[in-house]
């Protein structure tokens, strides 16, 4: 049969930053789900994926990529595994290598799109982040799709828009940050059991050190001696620097602030369904919500607000503050402390 030029998938959920969510894999997942008629939600999709249990900090530099879920395990693979089993798939992934051709990457989509089932892809605008690819144009040398980047204006030169808001990009391939595709029309596998989700949510939660990155619980106190190091302050710092450090904070914030609500959601919803369970995880899900809590109510009115600008970038420069953000910092690490520690107990007394 001859090869389609040209075919779109309409009606796949936008995906994009915002109250509904601001992590980008969990958030393809959750709108790749709901296309497919799956049972799926955000919560579901973070807490399953192990996103939402993830805190990463880069103790070499100030590192923007440290909020990338890639990170919440010390095998990058295994998020994507995780997650696709979120979606009760079994996860069929094409990495680009040096031996990768464009034609590979374009056959996979045309193949998946065909079949009527949109791809999940790290890169195509942008940084190596996921984004959904909806259909292609010009047998797949043009993609169409929802990226959280499409509408910034530093990529604004290779990007269009479909009336329905999907990007339409002939640019992609060029682009060295398209690193991956993932298929979700892939084979059926039972969903993820509860003991399954919390030994992930342990794994991603024990503090250790991986290369350069502390992960878990061990990366509040990167973060903290981030903070406190006054000589990544100083009093004549460039407007750059100051950008990076608010990025890296801002993102770390963001990580919790997104991940243990949706942690918090979805160990209360275990708790209703598995009631022998439920004192154990209803305590975890407290402790989780009160990291939420000091983010909001402490380390946000301390800042001036949620945006990154420079009022933030000034207040976060403060030394005084940056002492108060470290102990708030530190609290959020006890709640996590005693979350961690709720589970292992958890899963131990259920072996």
């Amino acid at each position: 049969m001859d090869k389609q030029d040209n075919a779109i998938l309409y009606g796949v959920p936008k995906v994009a930053y915002g109250q509904d969510g601001c992590t980008p894999f969990p958030m393809c997942i959750h709108s790749c789900g709901k296309y497919l008629g799956l049972s799926m939600d955000y919560t579901r999709a973070m807490a399953e994926s192990g996103a939402a249990f993830r805190l990463v900090w880069d103790t070499a530099c100030w590192n923007g990529g440290n909020v990338d879920a890639v990170l919440a395990f010390d095998d990058p693979a295994k998020i994507f595994d995780c997650g696709m089993r979120a979606m009760e798939r079994r996860l069929e992934i094409l990495d680009r290598t040096p031996e990768t051709k464009k034609e590979d990457f374009m056959d996979f989509i045309r193949k998946e799109i065909d079949a009527g089932n949109p791809v999940i892809a790290l890169g195509i605008i942008g940084p190596p982040e996921a984004c959904v690819i909806t259909g292609y144009q010009e047998s797949g040398n043009v993609l169409t799709g929802w990226n959280v980047f499409q509408e910034y204006p530093e990529y604004q030169a290779s990007v269009r828009f479909d009336q329905n808001g999907y990007f339409i990009t002939g640019d992609w391939w060029e682009n060295p940050e398209t690193r991956a595709l993932i298929a979700t029309g892939t084979d059926s596998l039972p969903p993820l059991t509860p003991r399954e989700v919390l030994e992930n949510a342990a794994e991603a939660l024990n503090g250790r050190m991986c290369g350069s990155y502390a992960k878990g619980i061990l990366a509040y106190d990167a973060w903290m001696n981030a903070l406190l190091s006054d000589r990544e302050f100083p009093a004549d710092a460039v407007f750059p620097l100051l950008v990076e450090r608010m990025m890296c904070h801002g993102d770390a914030m963001d990580c919790l602030s997104d991940g243990r609500f949706h942690a918090a959601k979805y160990l209360r919803r275990l708790a209703e369904q598995h009631p022998a369970m439920a004192p154990e995880l209803n305590v975890a899900a407290g402790e989780m919500e009160g990291i939420s809590e000091i983010i909001w109510k402490e380390m946000i009115p301390v800042l001036g607000g949620w945006e990154r600008g420079e009022t933030q970038m000034r207040r976060l420069a403060d030394a005084g503050n940056r002492r108060l953000f470290a102990g708030q910092i530190d609290r959020m690490k006890a709640h996590d402390q005693k979350a961690y520690t709720l589970i292992c107990a958890l899963l131990e007394k259920s072996r």
